[in-house]
């Protein structure tokens, strides 16, 4: 029995022997790849130190208190946490470290995320949580660490490594201020939630507020805002893609990678302490891609001008490149903002949404929808406004050329700046007319052009149809409306010119314009013999090239809507008969007085008895052609008739029907 009692003390003693003894050893090996970290830190120029370590075996808990890093290279920055707790650790091998909970506590971190002084950051959170983690237990070795995107590609490689089901943080405060933010601006996180990290990817992050606190620089003094966002959400983030881009290796590659996928959130509500305030009922951003080969972060870096520093014409025309170039390299898919309403002295705007992508440096289209706001004169709203084919960065290198040091911006330059835009689009406009309490209303107007000559468009379109009061002062056709009651008229057109290099022929069509209840009129007709010489801005280039210009076939159609009743009662009135007598009287009038020009002219003669016939026929339709006899030069065809206008009808077929 002694011998049992004395094997199981003996066993005991041992078993305690060898508990505290791989505590001691775990303990000690959690040790050296701390150290071995924090050397490595040193080693980089950087400073690293710690307090006391705590580990126990039974709970597999470790605890590390006092931690501080600190660089001075390539820009300043630090990071100091009060305790980090790890429970439920292994050490499964020599190089990952997993953990069911990670606690840290008190992490305060502040560093320079722009150039001299550009824009330094500090973040604050007293707690943050990491939940099932598992990543290396050292830093990768051989990184040079010599410019801040190498500092920003090091921690996005390090955590591409690392996976959590989640990371969490009750509050989270960031202050930034720099010449970027000369003010400076707070903000506070709340409920920052990211969730399921793997293989560098983030498949969502949250944070349910956001508070805003900012002074923005005003010509007297600065104002002070103050906000919150709430219910922010980004999904997809690819911490492995993003290195990707910023990796030297990759300057050349130009794949577009997804760094970023939908970003959306809720209300965002901003006041300034004078008065004015907005909010945005919510925001919500498409993927986000990037192509290294434009996407030049270190070159952007290396342009910007230092603080403080004199202005180069030279250096600010090549940021202005470099932007523009990154611009180019940069996808983002249909951009809103929703629900915008704008408190101002002189009442409410309020605007439904705001759209726009972003393509290799060209917003597809930009538009503003539903706005809605109170002038000094009256009520305006707008449905609809549009830019399409806004080629950002094309517009910021020609700028940067126009405002080159030394030079005047050629016509050439001006005109080019066109290139930049492909149209520009309104619809549903009403505003006040003048002090009258009218409205005018803008259905729609549309102005498109491309099919560039050098700095010309060779194709042009425009639309436009509004709606607008009548005054004393607009004359005819207007009066005839005024005269039986008619207090407003609309106005529609449709116009398009094109050139066919090929058949060297500039064409009209269509070529339509319409009053409401008076007439409509189509149009259509061309210039043969266009040469490319014709685009330009130069004016005796331009001179030169129309010598040769001829004209084409000319066909008009006009439609009355209404116009020839209103003619016709006006007539009446006036020479006090009824209006079928006027109608007569005046359809005889024409034919008579074209007759006898007839004699002279048989086109006369014509045109006369197909216009008294229009009049005799309420709502009917008629169709000119002229088509000329022989090829006929614009410039020949204007001295032939600048001092005999009858000349003309011996130049043109001339075939006029009712229809």
């Amino acid at each position: 029995m002694s011998k049992t009692v004395i094997g199981l003390g003996v066993a005991a003693v041992a078993a305690v022997g060898g508990y505290f003894g791989t505590e001691a050893y775990i303990k000690h090996r959690i040790a050296g790849e701390i150290e071995t970290n924090f050397a490595q830190i040193r080693a980089g120029g950087g400073q690293a130190k710690h307090g006391d370590l705590a580990f126990s075996l039974w709970t597999r808990n470790v605890t590390l208190s006092d931690i501080a890093v600190e660089f001075t290279a390539p820009q300043p920055a630090k990071i100091k946490v009060a305790s980090f707790t790890a429970s439920g650790i292994g050490l499964d091998s020599g190089s990952t470290f997993k953990a069911d909970n990670i606690v840290l506590t008190d992490i305060d971190a502040s560093g320079a995320i722009a150039p001299a002084g550009g824009l330094d950051v500090t973040v604050k959170a007293p707690r943050f949580e990491i939940a099932d983690y598992s990543g290396p237990t050292r830093m990768p070795e051989g990184t040079k660490v010599t410019s801040p995107l190498d500092m920003y590609r090091a921690g996005l490689t390090q955590f591409a490594a690392v996976s959590a089901r989640a990371m969490t943080a009750p509050t989270v405060t960031v202050a930034a201020k720099g010449t970027a933010l000369p003010g400076g601006a707070d903000y506070v996180y709340s409920d920052l939630t990211i969730r399921d990290i793997k293989d560098g990817k983030v498949a969502t992050t949250h944070a349910s507020r956001v508070n805003v606190a900012m002074s923005v620089a005003q010509p007297r003094k600065s104002v002070r805002m103050t906000g919150e966002i709430v219910d922010i959400t980004a999904k997809d983030f690819d911490a492995a893609a993003a290195a990707t881009v910023l990796d030297p290796a990759h300057a050349s590659d130009e794949k577009f990678y997804r760094i970023q996928g939908q970003v959306s959130t809720g209300a965002y509500t901003l006041t300034s302490d004078n008065g004015p305030s907005f909010r945005i009922d919510g925001i919500r951003m498409g993927d986000m891609k990037i192509q290294p080969a434009k996407f030049k972060m270190q070159e952007l870096l290396a342009v910007l001008p230092a603080t403080g520093a004199r202005v180069d014409p030279a250096k600010t025309r090549a940021m202005i490149e470099t932007v523009a170039s990154t611009y180019e390299g940069i996808q983002i898919d249909n951009a809103e903002m929703l629900g915008l309403s704008v408190q101002t002295p002189d009442g409410p705007i309020k605007l439904a949404a705001m759209r726009f992508n972003l393509d290799r440096g060209k917003v597809g289209e930009f538009a503003i929808e539903g706005l809605d706001g109170t002038t000094k004169e009256g009520p305006f709203k707008l449905g609809r406004f549009a830019l399409k084919g806004f080629d950002f960065s094309g517009l910021m290198r020609q700028t940067s050329q126009m405002a080159a040091l030394g030079t005047t911006p050629s016509t050439d330059s001006v005109v080019g700046m066109l290139k930049a835009l492909e149209s520009i689009e309104l619809r549903d406009m009403v505003a006040p007319h003048k002090n009258s309490g009218k409205l005018i209303t803008l259905h729609n107007a549309s102005l498109s052009w491309g099919q560039f000559v050098g700095s010309i468009p060779s194709k042009i379109n425009l639309k436009l149809k509004m709606t607008g009061p009548l005054e004393e002062k607009d004359g005819e056709p207007f009066t005839l409306l005024r005269d039986v009651g008619i207090t407003e008229a609309t106005a529609d057109m449709d116009v398009g010119i094109a050139w066919n290099e090929s058949e060297k022929k500039l064409v009209l069509t269509p070529g339509t314009f319409e009053i409401g209840k008076l007439f409509a009129i189509n149009a259509k007709t061309s210039l043969d013999n266009v040469q490319r010489d014709l685009f330009t801005t130069d004016p005796q280039r331009a001179m030169m090239a129309a010598l040769p210009i001829e004209y084409g076939a000319i066909e008009i159609v006009g439609r009355d809507l209404g116009a020839v009743d209103l003619s016709i009662a006006q007539y009446a009135r006036k020479q006090n008969i009824s209006t079928e007598q006027a109608r007569s009287t005046l359809a005889n009038e024409i034919r008579t007085k074209g007759r006898a020009a007839g004699n002279d002219d048989p086109v006369s003669g014509r045109l006369a008895d197909a216009v008294a016939s229009f009049i005799e026929k309420p709502n009917g339709t008629l169709a000119l052609k002229i088509t000329p006899r022989a090829k006929l030069p614009v410039l020949q065809f204007i001295e032939l008739t600048k001092n005999d206008p009858s000349a003309m009808f011996s130049l043109f077929d001339i075939d006029i029907q009712n229809k």
